[in-house]
């Protein structure tokens, strides 16, 4: 009796689909950029894919604002190329992909940029500060494994 309850559980396992059923996860990143601009239809994949979707969810956490200047990271981390004479620089890394770190005035701990809502660009009021010192974010501060980044919900009145 226990030897057929347990194929009967085994049988049962195997028609339930854990994960992505649709393979999403192999599509080719040149294929899902696309999705950026409709991501009504990028939630419909994901529901029929079984995939977790947490694009445009906010993320957790206290208000807080921030002084300091938005640069990328390749230049910063590479040579501390930043501030006015690099935002034209910073603006084209940011426009293609590159990551950004923001560069508090007090303290010398960097932040990775992350929008407030997952999977969302910043905001163009942030965007076009680039490589501006002195700009005030308002964000949440976020921190696991040793690194902190600040997600960004824009510029504080």
């Amino acid at each position: 009796m226990t030897t057929l309850l347990s194929a009967i559980a085994t049988l049962g396992l195997c028609a339930f689909q854990f994960g992505d059923r649709s393979e999403l996860n192999k599509m080719p990143y040149t294929q899902v950029q696309p999705l950026i601009f409709d991501l009504a239809k990028a939630r419909r994949l994901a529901k029929q894919g079984n995939i977790d979707f947490l694009v445009g969810q906010t993320e957790p956490g206290e208000t807080v604002k921030l002084r300091g200047e938005v640069t990328d990271a390749n230049c910063y981390l590479g040579i501390h190329m930043h501030d006015y004479d690099h935002a034209f620089c910073a603006k084209l890394c940011a426009a293609a992909g590159g990551p950004l770190v923001f560069i508090p005035d007090q303290g010398e701990e960097l932040f990775l940029v992350l929008n407030e809502q997952n999977g969302v660009r910043l905001p163009e009021s942030v965007l076009d500060r680039i490589g501006v010192p002195g700009i005030v974010l308002k964000g949440k501060v976020l921190e696991t494994g040793g690194m902190r980044a600040v997600a960004v919900d824009g510029l504080a009145p």
